[in-house]
């Protein structure tokens, strides 16, 4: 593989670089194993004597030797690139018989010397024109995340055009190299920083939005491709393919992949930040709940771990009781057999991006998990991440309304339809919330409800707004026909809560009273396996001795006469505050008071509204942010700086994260006070 003789010129003239000329003097007592003499485009003809006996020793040795000068390997080169550019493609067949073996012979090199240097990247090139010269483009694309971005190799253009000319879709292994070499798409962070997680989410959502690819256009531009040599005595060479379409950036294809490549992005922004902050959590539980759920197997082990026991413990219910010590085994917690609030958002937003809930929830005014009942849902309607007022007040209606029911040792279906009901109907809730409060019924009737700690909240209800919570209660009792002395007694117990007469408990009950048993009806949807607490799903048994029974119908329409709690509940819990008093003003200058309603703790009044504003929503596009921020009288990026700035300080994260929309950071929502 190399040119011997006397005379061999280039087309400029001038003699060839790499012909060796055996005519030449050759200092074998001292070759030039450093390179010293070698200058930047050396020739055979014009080394020293000490350099050509090194570079005829590294010759007749294979060309194998790893540490020679890198200028003996382009002298080298130079005659594989005169082989192909002027023999093979001048049409001689003997060089044209010799392209295989001199391919195999420049990846040999590039294995040996190229290693991200000059050689390297003339050999990358010089072998997509040996492709192109032998059979066309290669059945594989070139390696994502690999070689130059700014160097489109030949044989993506080529095999671009090839999927065109047979009509044929662009795989995703093909689009994601397309994607990487592409002049007009720019790698971010995330792909950097992730590209395994980026490359496995790329291939699924380019299935999901293109089937089986990308079908590319014909009739674009003619491929023209120039070769430029590292060798001097060569000019470059262009090879102009009639009837090859250069498609690397056709508009439509160009503009898909970018919006691909945004997304996938945006979906990894959060991921790709968390491991910026904490570059040895990879493979993390909390690294692991900032992967979309398609990448759960890339989640790492304990993550798969902890989700496949979720999902067997879940099954095909509704809802199911675990261990809270079970599920805190799985989750390097800080303090032993408890679970921090951080922690807590943690866990809560891993299982949610897989399907599952979790009750109690913290980021809805739940305690934290610790040992004892805790409920996972089958999290199928996008289930609330912050509490907003209704949510509140169904949630404190539940903890009374569970308190009564249960009082007799079981919490019976017709009870806990009645609550459901009542939720549906009198409270504006959405079906995520009617999810979530099914499972904190459920943890609710696992745990026992109970009465501290309400006393406040009840004393702060209008009479009216008391006495209509209480009716509500009573026919939540009496929902399966049948009022039990301890419910009874556990109804006094509530109405004393709520400032109200215990003696009247019973005056209401015998107002209400008639001998009509209850249907017995049926319909049980998805079960929620509950241990300790019996849910009977037949008609009750007889009433027992010193019980009361009531008329079904006339509880119907008591709990329907409440559908009024929605507004005089929200507006309890929404209006937890004085009523803001009117600024005053000195001078020029208006004071606001400090107890405004919207204000937030290092806010002022505009932003704290603003703040609750967008808390109340998991997520806000940019336009959507941009005309709420102008509805407080705000400017948008400035706005958006001071809520994460505020978050930051707080607990060292924003508020909104940059996920392409705007998603609000469940953890620092619980830690901003308000």
């Amino acid at each position: 593989m190399v040119y011997v003789g006397e005379r061999l010129h280039t087309r400029s003239g001038v003699t060839e670089p790499a012909l060796i000329d055996p005519a030449l003097p050759i200092d074998r007592s001292r070759p030039d194993w450093d390179g010293e003499d070698l200058f930047y485009w050396p020739s055979y003809e014009s080394i020293t004597p000490a350099s050509r006996a090194a570079y005829l020793t590294w010759l007749a040795d294979g060309r194998r030797h790893p540490g020679v000068p890198l200028g003996y390997v382009f002298l080298f080169f130079y005659g594989l690139e005169r082989r192909v550019l002027v023999d093979a493609m001048g049409g001689d067949p003997a060089a044209r018989a010799e392209l295989p073996a001199i391919e195999q012979e420049v990846r040999r090199l590039v294995g040996l010397y190229g290693n991200g240097n000059a050689l390297g990247r003339y050999c990358e090139e010089f072998l997509d024109v040996l492709t192109l010269l032998q059979n066309g483009p290669t059945p594989e694309p070139p390696e994502y995340g690999s070689g130059d971005p700014w160097r489109v190799p030949h044989s993506l253009r080529l095999g671009l055009a090839r999927f065109a000319a047979e009509g044929r879709p662009v795989p995703a292994e093909w689009a994601l190299s397309w994607s990487w070499f592409h002049p007009g798409i720019y790698a971010r962070t995330p792909e950097t920083r992730c590209p395994t997680e980026f490359a496995e989410l790329f291939r699924i959502r380019y299935q999901q939005r293109h089937g089986d690819g990308i079908v590319p256009p014909l009739g674009r531009p003619s491929l023209r491709l120039r070769y430029s040599p590292a060798s001097a005595g060569l000019l470059g060479a262009d090879l102009d393919l009639h009837g090859v379409p250069d498609l690397l950036e056709e508009p439509r294809s160009s503009r898909e992949l970018k919006s691909l490549v945004d997304d996938v992005t945006q979906e990894l922004e959060a991921y790709s930040r968390f491991l910026g902050r904490n570059p040895d959590q990879a493979g993390s539980l909390a690294a692991a709940a900032l992967l979309p759920p398609e990448l759960a197997t890339s989640a790492g082990a304990a993550a798969d771990s902890f989700l496949s026991w979720a999902r067997a413990a879940l099954g095909d219910d509704a809802s199911v009781v675990v261990d809270g010590d079970e599920l805190i085994g799985f989750w390097p917690t800080a303090q032993p057999s408890k679970m921090t609030k951080k922690e807590v958002v943690t866990c809560a937003q891993l299982l949610e991006r897989h399907g599952i809930g979790i009750e109690p929830d913290v980021r809805v005014g739940g305690a934290t998990i610790s040992p004892g009942p805790v409920v996972l849902f089958d999290a199928s309607y996008d289930p609330p991440r912050s509490a907003g007022p209704e949510y509140v007040a169904a949630t404190t209606l539940l903890q009374l309304a569970v308190a009564v029911g249960s009082a007799d040792g079981t919490v019976d279906s017709s009870e806990q339809q009645v609550l459901l009901d009542h939720m549906g109907t009198a409270l504006a809730l959405t079906p995520g919330e009617i999810e979530r409060l099914i499972a904190h019924l459920h943890w609710l009737t696992a745990t026992g409800s109970k009465l501290t700690g309400l006393t406040k909240r009840l004393r702060e209800l209008p009479d009216d707004r008391r006495r209509s919570m209480a009716d509500v209660l009573v026919a939540v009792a009496a929902a399966d026909g049948v009022i039990s002395p301890e419910e009874v007694k556990t109804l006094g117990k509530i109405y004393k809560l709520l400032g109200l007469d215990p003696d009247a408990v019973y005056s209401r009950l015998h107002a209400q009273a008639a001998a009509v048993a209850p249907s017995a009806e049926e319909g049980t949807r998805r079960r929620h396996s509950r241990p300790g607490v019996t849910v009977n799903e037949t008609p009750a048994e007889p009433a027992p001795p010193g019980s009361v029974d009531l008329d079904p119908a006339l509880l119907a329409a008591s709990a329907a006469s409440t559908a009024a709690v929605s507004s005089l509940l929200s507006e309890v819990f929404a209006d937890t505050t004085p009523d803001a008093e009117e600024p005053t003003s000195v001078g020029n200058i208006e004071h606001t008071p400090a107890h405004e309603a919207g204000a937030v703790p290092g806010l002022d009044a505009a932003h704290g509204r603003l703040y609750l504003a967008v808390v109340t929503r998991p997520t806000w596009s940019r336009a959507e942010f941009a005309e709420l921020a102008e509805e407080h009288g705000l400017l948008p990026d400035g706005a958006l700086d001071i809520l994460n700035d505020l978050a930051v300080e707080t607990c060292d994260e924003p508020l909104l994260e940059d996920e392409g929309d705007l998603v609000l950071n469940d953890y620092a929502v619980q830690e901003i006070p308000r």
